[in-house]
C-alpha cells in the first residue's frame, strides 16, 4: 500500500473518451483538466465522484478479479481447462508466478480507488462553497464514505478472515485508509478497524437520509439540484439502501447474527415500500426468443451495481471465446452441475432459471454461464453492468443465521421467497432438497442456494470462505469440488507489503 499511495495520480484526472456513471462523464468530460480546475466547479466534482466508480470498475477490482474471474474460480463449480492460470487458481496456488502477479493488482487497484475516494473527500472538506447544496452534498459525501467502507470491507475478506470469533477481533487486518497523503497508514487490530469502517458507514447512512432511493425527495429539490438528472438511477451507484444492506454483512461477518437478520430484514421492508427493485419474470425470460432481451444479471432486484465499459472485451476473452485449440473459458462443470448444485433429477432445479433451465448453457462438454452476456445489441438498460449488492442477499443473509439458530421456520420462508422468483413451481426447499432432510444439513442446502444465486458476483465466494466449518455433511456434492470449498484460504499480502513491515494474522 505505501507503493499505491505514493502514486496519487487520480485516475479521474484523465477522463478522456471514458463512459460510465449513467454515461454523465461521457457528456461532460471531453478534455484532460487539471487538479486546481477540476474541483472548481460542481460538475468537476460530479466527474470526480464518477471517477471513483471507473476505477472500481478496472479489470483488477470489480470489473473481473474482484467478482468473476479470480474470486469466483477459486471456489465455484468451474471445469478444468487447459490454462495454466484457471488451473492454479483453483488449486490455490497463490504464491505461484501465475496467481500472485494478479493477487498483488488487486490489492493494489484496491488502494487506489481508496486514494481517489479520500481525495474527493477531502476537496469536499476543503471547499464547501463549490457544492453548496446540503442535501447533495451529503449525499457526495455519504457515498464515498460508504464505498470507503465497502472497498476495504472486502479488502479485509480477502486477505483476512471472513467472520470474526470471539478470539479474533485483536489480529491485525489490512491497512483502513482515511486520508490522502503519501504517508502510509499503519496496520490495526480487526476491533480498531472495525470502528472506523463502521463509524464511515454509521455516517454514510445518517448522511443518505436525504437519498433519492427513498422516495422521499422533494418536488422543489428535484426540480433545482437535480435538474441535470444526476442524482436519478440511484441503483448504478452506491446509496442509501445499499449502505444498509452492507451493514447487514458486516454484522454477519462479526458474527452478530440477531443483529444482521434484523438489519437485513430491515432494508427488505423498507426498499420493497419505496419500489427500490423489482422481482425478475423468470417465466418471461425462459419464454424470450433473443439473447438480446433477458436481464441476464437481474438488474431488476440490485440495489448497487457498477457499470463497465470494459466488460464485453472481458468477458468475450474469458467466458464467451470459442474454444479454438489449446483455448480455455470460464465454464461450469457438467459433471457437478449435474449431481449438485443443479440436480437434474430434481424437477425444481429443472425449472430454476439460474441453472441449465436457462442462465447455464450447454457448451461442448460443460454449461457456459451466461450472467454476463454483453453485445452491442443488447437492451442498453441491462448491458455492461456487474450486481454489487442485491435485494435476494438479503433473504439469504436471515436464512444464514436461522439455519444457526435452527429457526427452520425462517429459514424455509427466507429461501422460498428467492426460489419463488426463480421459476420454481414448488419453491419450498424442504419438499425439493435433499439438504433439508436434517438440521445437519442446513448449511449445505444454504451455501448451494449462494452458489445458484450468486454466480460471478463475489457473494458466494465470501459464503465458501464463511461457512464450510459449518458445512461439512455435504450431500451429492463432487469431491474435488469440495476440497476446493473447504480447502480455500485468504489471499496472501504482495511481498511488497510485507517488505514494509505488514504482517497477516490469520
Amino acid at each position: 500500500m505505501k507503493k499505491t499511495t505514493k502514486k496519487l495520480a487520480l485516475l479521474l484526472l484523465a477522463l478522456t473518451g471514458l463512459a460510465s456513471c449513467n454515461k454523465w462523464l461521457e457528456a461532460t468530460s471531453s478534455t484532460q483538466v487539471s487538479d486546481a480546475t477540476l474541483f472548481s466547479s460542481r460538475s468537476g466534482f460530479q466527474d470526480a465522484l464518477c471517477g471513483v466508480y471507473i476505477s472500481m470498475g478496472d479489470e483488477a477490482e470489480y470489473g473481473a478479479l474482484w467478482t468473476w474471474f479470480v474470486n469466483e474460480l477459486s471456489y465455484g463449480p468451474y471445469a478444468q481447462q487447459f490454462s495454466p492460470l484457471f488451473t492454479a487458481i483453483q488449486n490455490h496456488e497463490w504464491s505461484g508466478n501465475y496467481v500472485n502477479p494478479l493477487i498483488a493488482r488487486m490489492w493494489q487497484a484496491g488502494y487506489y480507488t481508496m486514494a481517489n475516494i479520500n481525495k474527493v473527500l477531502y476537496e469536499l472538506d476543503a471547499k464547501p462553497e463549490v457544492v453548496s447544496d446540503r442535501i447533495e452534498r451529503n449525499l457526495m459525501t455519504g457515498e464515498l464514505l460508504a464505498l470507503r467502507a465497502y472497498i476495504h470491507f472486502d479488502l479485509m475478506r480477502m486477505f483476512g478472515l471472513a467472520q470474526l470469533q470471539e478470539g479474533d477481533y485483536e489480529k491485525y487486518t489490512v491497512p483502513y485508509v482515511t486520508t490522502y497523503d503519501k504517508e502510509p497508514t499503519p496496520q490495526r487490530t480487526y476491533r480498531e478497524t472495525l470502528e472506523l469502517l463502521e463509524g464511515d458507514l454509521d455516517t454514510a447512512i445518517e448522511l443518505l437520509a436525504d437519498d433519492p432511493v427513498r422516495g422521499k425527495a422533494s418536488e422543489a429539490w428535484l426540480a433545482n439540484a437535480n435538474a441535470d438528472g444526476f442524482w436519478d438511477a440511484r441503483d448504478k451507484r452506491m446509496n442509501y439502501f445499499a449502505a444498509q444492506a452492507l451493514k447487514a454483512r458486516v454484522l454477519l461477518f462479526r458474527s452478530e447474527l440477531d443483529a444482521a437478520a434484523a438489519a437485513a430484514q430491515a432494508v427488505i421492508d423498507e426498499a420493497t415500500a419505496a419500489g427500490a427493485y423489482r422481482w425478475i419474470d423468470a417465466d418471461a425470460m425462459t419464454k424470450a426468443t433473443s439473447n438480446d432481451e433477458i436481464d441476464w444479471t437481474f438488474s431488476s432486484e440490485q440495489l448497487f451495481s457498477l457499470e463497465v465499459t470494459g466488460l464485453q472485451s472481458l468477458t468475450d476473452l474469458y467466458i464467451f471465446n470459442q474454444l479454438g485449440s489449446g483455448s480455455s473459458s470460464i465454464l461450469v462443470d457438467k459433471n457437478v452441475v449435474d449431481v449438485s448444485p443443479y440436480n437434474l433429477a430434481s424437477i425444481a432445479s429443472a425449472e430454476d432459471v439460474r441453472g441449465p433451465a436457462l442462465m447455464l448453457k450447454f457448451f461442448g462438454n460443460q454449461y457456459r454461464p451466461y450472467k454476463y452476456y454483453n453485445n452491442s445489441s443488447y437492451y442498453a438498460g441491462y448491458r455492461n453492468r456487474v450486481p454489487m449488492i442485491k435485494i435476494s442477499e438479503m433473504y439469504l443473509i436471515i436464512a444464514e443465521v436461522a439455519a444457526e439458530k435452527k429457526d427452520e421456520e425462517t429459514l424455509l420462508q427466507a429461501l422460498t421467497e428467492v426460489r419463488s422468483h426463480r421459476g420454481i413451481q414448488d419453491p419450498s426447499p424442504v419438499n425439493t432438497d435433499p439438504n433439508f432432510v436434517s438440521p445437519n444439513y442446513w448449511f449445505s442446502g444454504v451455501m448451494m442456494e449462494y452458489v445458484r444465486e450468486f454466480q460471478g458476483e463475489s457473494v458466494g465466494y465470501y459464503a465458501a470462505r464463511r461457512m464450510p466449518r459449518k458445512a461439512r455433511a455435504w450431500l451429492n456434492i463432487d469431491n474435488d469440488w469440495l476440497f476446493r470449498i473447504t480447502s480455500l484460504t485468504p489471499y496472501p499480502y504482495p511481498t511488497d507489503e510485507l517488505s514494509y513491515g505488514r504482517h497477516q494474522d490469520l
